[in-house]
């Protein structure tokens, strides 16, 4: 499914990445190579329910969204009303915007993370790995031209559908940018992908589309950059360069002290 490419050098990373626009575009870096693209949600429903059904996944984000939507007035000041109108996409705005901040939170969601910007996400591919790494570009755009299509006139109503356990459960993944930004999103040049059901890795949704060797329709939309762990500390040292650092990726006295331990192994 995924055009896969070994980067050799910086360069041929710059090469490669050139030639992404960055409207339609988004990227995931990840830092073992062999790990499946999944929802926290997704790895955390594993672990209690060995095949689980989607409608019991919705039924649990359900559950944990109310109780957010109830307490969280207690921690924030930020504010989520429920549309009165019944417009589709103010009621989706409703519904994604608190999962949004309960992922950057740390509670498990459906929302997979993805940024706008190729070296952002090689910076979280780097930042623990161990073994090879990677690099995941999508070009979503061409996805959502794709279910526009596909679906015609429905494809709002589907979206919004997907929060229903009564949902027929269509396979596809959309974009979403929350309208509420904190700094670290807005830092990270971050925004969601949203998969149709969450009993399901993001990998296997996308397995609908029919991608083969990462094209579409003949027009390449999946990549993924595979980069080895013998050249970690030059693209450290790279990206250190671009000022896209631990301080500069998350706010305040976190990322300054996660900044420190790269003085382990950039100094010697």
């Amino acid at each position: 499914m995924w055009k896969e490419i070994h980067i050799e050098s910086w360069q041929q990373f710059n090469d490669v990445i050139s030639n992404l626009h960055y409207n339609e575009w988004v990227f995931r870096g990840q830092r073992d190579s062999v790990w499946e693209l999944q929802s926290s949600f997704y790895r955390e429903i594993k672990t209690h329910y060995e095949q689980p059904k989607n409608i019991e996944c919705v039924k649990i984000e359900d559950k944990m969204i109310k109780e957010f939507y109830s307490s969280s007035h207690l921690y924030s000041s930020l504010e989520f009303n429920e549309p009165i109108n019944g417009d589709q996409k103010d009621w989706m705005k409703y519904r994604l915007e608190p999962l949004s901040v309960m992922q950057d939170y740390g509670t498990p969601t459906r929302l997979v993370d993805w940024t706008k910007s190729p070296y952002i996400a090689i910076f979280f591919a780097l930042d623990g790995a161990v073994d090879d790494f990677c690099i995941y570009a999508l070009n979503v755009q061409q996805l959502e031209s794709f279910d526009q299509t596909r679906y015609g006139s429905a494809y709002l109503d589907l979206k919004k559908d997907v929060f229903s356990p009564d949902y027929p459960s269509e396979l596809f993944v959309y974009r979403y940018e929350p309208y509420q930004k904190n700094e670290r999103l807005r830092i990270q040049q971050g925004l969601f992908l949203v998969p149709s059901v969450i009993n399901k890795t993001l990998e296997q949704i996308l397995h609908v589309y029919n991608i083969v060797d990462g094209k579409l329709n003949g027009k390449d939309v999946m990549y993924k950059l595979i980069f080895h762990t013998e050249d970690l500390q030059d693209y450290w040292f790279k990206l250190r360069q671009m000022n896209i650092t631990h301080e500069t990726i998350y706010p305040g006295l976190e990322g300054f002290c996660r900044s420190l331990k790269l003085n382990i192994f950039l100094e010697s």
